[in-house]
């Protein structure tokens, strides 16, 4: 059992944690054969929503375990859950601030999505503030990107400033990631080949060597 916690945590809304956050549970039990936790600590419920449709459909969540809890219980509910599951993800609301001290405690790795946009660059500084306080290893994930946009170099020189690591896969802005959300689904479970399939398999891999 491998048994580690992911916390994806940004002060700026609409940086698509939720859907990275399923994205990559799914990933982790298809490619992997893993057995995942989510934790949704975000009061608007959106991967509550996600899993109630899943759950409707009937669609397999045989090695999926859902809970929600307040940014505090998520401390709790996770080390309850390493028991038993190979890896936590647990999704973490906007302006969070402070408050997310220990969901990031909770953590053995810190995901930080951003956009490639000077309005992340702003937003970012304060959440990795607190994870390096709290001494965790820290990753940013370029999301929603549009690949060729000029401003894909001034992040990396951005996050480079930062002096941490990002993950080498950059995830696009591309519909399906959205689309599947609205069905209970991901796109790993709707495409078998597409950029978005090979996206989210390559940082799922890239993260597990990181956890190791």
């Amino acid at each position: 059992m491998l048994s580690k916690v992911i916390t994806i945590a940004q002060q700026k809304g609409g940086t698509g944690k939720t859907t990275l956050a399923v994205h990559l549970a799914l990933a982790f039990i298809k490619y992997h054969s893993l057995k995942l936790a989510i934790i949704d600590t975000d009061p608007q419920g959106s991967l509550g929503k996600w899993f109630v449709i899943r759950s409707d459909k009937k669609l397999p969540n045989d090695n999926l375990t859902f809970k929600t809890a307040s940014l505090w219980g998520a401390q709790y509910e996770s080390k309850t859950l390493k028991n038993d599951h190979d890896i936590i993800i647990i999704d973490t609301p906007p302006k969070i601030e402070s408050d997310a001290r220990p969901s990031i405690e909770a953590a053995d790795l810190v995901l930080i999505p951003m956009a490639a946009s000077h309005v992340d660059f702003w937003a970012t500084g304060a959440i990795v503030d607190i994870a390096k306080k709290a001494n965790k290893k820290i990753l940013i994930q370029i999301n929603r990107a549009n690949q060729r946009s000029k401003l894909i170099s001034k992040t990396n020189d951005f996050i480079r400033s930062l002096n941490i690591s990002s993950t080498k896969t950059i995830i696009g802005h591309r519909q399906i990631y959205a689309s599947s959300m609205g069905e209970g689904k991901t796109a790993v479970e709707k495409q078998k080949k597409s950029k978005a399939v090979e996206e989210i398999k390559k940082l799922s891999e890239q993260i597990l060597i990181e956890l190791k």
